[in-house]
């Protein structure tokens, strides 16, 4: 059997939209109008699929995403997605030569990382992914959880439709990006796909959805759904399930929350993708009215080490020899000479002795600042050359905020 790797062109679009959603157990079956938009979203040069003669028999591909790191620069991010394997094909080798292929495609169009949300956690290490940005899940008793502690807020809330949401929700995304580290750009495109998808029903039928403005200028978004579970008497118990909730300023943040913990007749409130340093728990009378459950988010991985790390700044000034492992791509590894602090870096190819040794995996969970290398080390996922470079290294990567990243691709 011979496995060709190769983008797809126009004309297999569509085969190509078959076999991406059959690997997650659905059916690809879109009108007219939104087959011309996912034609527009995903086109042929963001594919890398394997053919088994003209069957498409596993697919990847990637967004041309840009996003914040630490220090506010913007880097080119490639935000890999639809990553399938015909169960007709499984267990031959055709992930790794996919993954192979829409690296080396992705870091030839000048992407320093690669990003993406995995759907088996356990599959990404391999290919040196480390998870990168970490989410919680939030569940809170709403007829208990009180807001005692907040700032001000300045602007006000107010209800949108979807053609009015498509209009004001990428300044507030925009705001977002801005002022955390790890959120992408959405292109029209991606705006379009995201309004498509609400006429798109489900369990939690139609979504509502509000926006939060100071002046004109929109700083903060929420999508969010109800669903009545059950009556008994007088008294409703319903969910409100918030799905997206974006915000720029803690001023957003607090109106956004206080306006989704009053909505009444509905006891209980789910959602996710919050960040893992989330100011909600503290704004809280009582903290135990919010459960939390941590989980993988999104996956990096080094594409061009010496640019992604040269691109960011650092919370503390210092230097270190990083001597980078890279199982899956050897020539993609290296030894690194790092400079930098809080007004820019550099960071070139040497052969001075490493002060630390540390597979390309540790190095993406450590570069946006959500996890510390003295973790790491302490679970064999990194070693230590020279004394206190461990602790040099948690010094150069910390971050005030955590990196987030509340959209799903």
């Amino acid at each position: 059997m011979t496995i060709e790797y190769r983008q797809i062109i126009a004309a297999e679009h569509r085969r190509f939209g078959i076999s991406m959603e059959r690997g997650f157990g659905g059916h690809y079956e879109p009108d007219h109008d939104q087959f011309q938009l996912n034609q527009r979203t995903l086109t042929p040069e963001m594919t890398m699929g394997a053919f088994d003669g003209d069957e498409i028999v596993g697919t990847t591909a990637a967004f041309p995403f840009e996003s914040a790191v630490p220090g506010g620069a913007i880097i080119k991010n490639a935000g890999v997605t639809g990553v399938t394997v015909a169960t007709t094909h499984r267990r031959q080798g055709l992930l790794n030569n996919m993954m192979g292929c829409l690296l080396r495609q992705e870091r030839e169009k000048g992407h320093s990382v690669a990003s993406l949300w995995a759907s088996e956690s356990i599959i990404y290490g391999r290919y040196g992914y480390g998870m990168s940005i970490q989410h919680e899940n939030f569940l809170i008793n709403t007829r208990k959880a009180v807001i005692k502690n907040s700032p001000e807020t300045p602007g006000m809330i107010r209800f949108v439709d979807g053609d009015e949401a498509r209009k004001v929700f990428p300044e507030a995304w925009e705001a977002a990006v801005n002022t955390h580290v790890g959120i992408p750009r959405q292109n029209d495109n991606q705006w379009d796909q995201w309004k498509s998808g609400l006429s798109r029903s489900d369990d939690w039928g139609k979504p509502w959805l509000i926006v939060y403005e100071e002046r004109g200028k929109a700083l903060g978004l929420a999508k969010y759904s109800l669903r009545e579970l059950h009556v008994f008497g007088e008294q409703t118990h319903g969910q409100v399930n918030a799905d997206l909730i974006v915000h720029s300023s803690p001023a957003a943040h607090a109106a956004l929350w206080k306006h989704l913990l009053s909505i009444d007749l509905y006891d209980t409130l789910s959602t996710w993708r919050s960040p893992v340093d989330d100011s909600l728990p503290w704004m809280l009378t009582d903290q135990r009215q919010l459960e939390r459950k941590p989980y993988d988010a999104v996956w990096y991985r080094m594409l061009d080490i010496a640019d992604a790390l040269s691109t960011r700044t650092y919370l503390a000034e210092g230097s270190l020899v990083l001597e980078v492992e890279d199982s899956f791509i050897p020539e993609w590894g290296g030894r690194y000479e790092l400079t930098g602090g809080p007004n820019g870096a550099t960071c070139v190819p040497t052969t001075k002795p490493a002060d630390i040794t540390l597979p390309t995996a540790s190095l993406a969970t450590i570069y946006l600042g959500g996890a510390k290398l003295a973790d790491l080390e302490r679970a064999g996922r990194a070693e230590e050359n020279i004394d206190d470079s461990i602790a040099r290294a948690d010094a150069m990567f910390a971050t005030v905020r955590a990196p987030w990243c509340p959209l799903m691709f």
